[in-house]
């Protein structure tokens, strides 16, 4: 079951995973930043034992230079607005703009009057057919459906049950869905709001882009291997009926 975070993606990643790293990281406001010999603010307490979304407390410096790790690198604006200046200029990105960070790098900066959330994404695809930020919530479920392309799921914000080729498995900020193409995948009954970043690469087979299910558009045709003895952290049940 392809579900990773940071750590197993470096020692666990199968061969057709286009991903090699990802990261969340917070930028701070340049006015009224507070002061370094403050104490840091605990994370607000929650009911259910958990923190709803990712992130450090205080927040990180106003600004960051990113340099790629991999042949391709992509800043993604979660939440906010940024100043990214690279050898292609200075420009502005918001929510749900992103941008391709070059070989020489790039320096990005919190604009806005408050911080800046943002997702660094690494890997060596061939070309990206659909970057977004999905945003699901129990009167809001994700179908259950398959692709004819491999996609990904980076969760930034909240904890689901994701249904993954007939298993349901503990989805949490700072985890990845691998999906590889033909293999069924959605959060049909999510416990919480949550959002994640989704990449989905190149198509193959039949190329249709978008959700495809078993009674629109036939049975799957699975174009990936994944070992049966391939099981990740937070599984939670081993059938789906």
């Amino acid at each position: 079951m392809p579900i990773y975070t940071r750590e197993t993606l470096k020692t666990d990643k199968l061969p057709w995973v286009d991903i090699d790293d990802f990261e969340f990281f917070v930028l701070g406001r340049a006015a009224g930043a507070r002061p370094p010999s403050t104490p840091a603010a605990a994370p607000p307490a929650q009911a259910n034992g958990h923190s709803p979304f990712w992130g450090a407390y205080p927040p990180d410096p106003t600004s960051r230079e990113l340099k790629p790790t991999s042949p391709r690198e992509r800043l993604v604006v979660l939440h906010g607005e940024v100043s990214v200046e690279c050898e292609f200029g200075r420009f502005t990105l918001k929510r749900r703009d992103f941008v391709e960070i070059p070989a020489s790098g790039a320096k990005v900066t919190n604009a806005g009057t408050s911080t800046a959330e943002l997702a660094r994404i690494a890997g060596h695809w061939q070309q990206v057919i659909r970057n977004e930020i999905c945003l699901f919530r129990p009167d809001r479920p994700c179908e259950y459906h398959y692709h004819d392309s491999d996609e990904y799921w980076m969760v930034f914000r909240g904890h689901f049950t994701l249904n993954y080729d007939g298993n349901e498995y503990d989805l949490r900020p700072g985890s990845m869905l691998a999906a590889g193409m033909g293999f069924e995948h959605g959060a049909v009954a999510p416990e919480e709001h949550f959002e994640a970043v989704v990449i989905a690469t190149q198509l193959e087979g039949q190329k249709r882009d978008g959700h495809l299910t078993r009674e629109m558009h036939g049975d799957p045709v699975k174009n990936r291997q994944v070992p049966a003895s391939t099981m990740q952290p937070f599984r939670k049940s081993v059938a789906r009926v």
